[in-house]
């Protein structure tokens, strides 16, 4: 897994974002002998989306990436332990996980859309006792 470092030095392990999976995303996660499924969807006001081939450069007033993320149970159903809004300039505690995510640009052809339209989302996550 590839890395990234944050602009206070911490290292984090990249997330499997595919942009030209297009928004919304899910994907799972093991870390630490843990199963975290991630949910990533665009906020985007309808009267914003002119044309198709409109990049968004999150976030903005009113337009913005959400992360969700949920750790999953052998013997219970998932519990949520992040739902919100992210920006790029910070890092993120998810219970015992740490995420960040200095990339988000996204295609407005990626919103409910795959192929490669130019949307680019970099997350990372660390574990926040290491």
């Amino acid at each position: 897994m590839a890395s990234l470092t944050a602009p206070s030095g911490r290292v984090f392990d990249s997330l499997p974002i595919d942009s030209r999976a297009g928004f919304p995303q899910s994907f799972s996660v093991l870390l630490a002998g843990v199963n975290y499924s991630f949910h990533l969807y665009v906020n985007v006001p309808a009267a914003k989306i002119v044309k198709r081939d409109e990049i968004f450069d999150l976030p903005s007033q009113d337009t913005f990436l959400v992360v969700s993320v949920d750790r999953l149970h052998q013997d219970a159903g998932p519990e949520t332990i992040f739902l919100r809004k992210v920006v790029p300039s910070i890092e993120y505690v998810a219970g015992p996980l740490l995420l960040y995510f200095p990339q988000q640009r996204v295609a407005a052809a990626s919103l409910n859309g795959q192929g490669d339209a130019g949307s680019n989302v970099v997350g990372g996550v660390a574990q926040r006792w290491a």
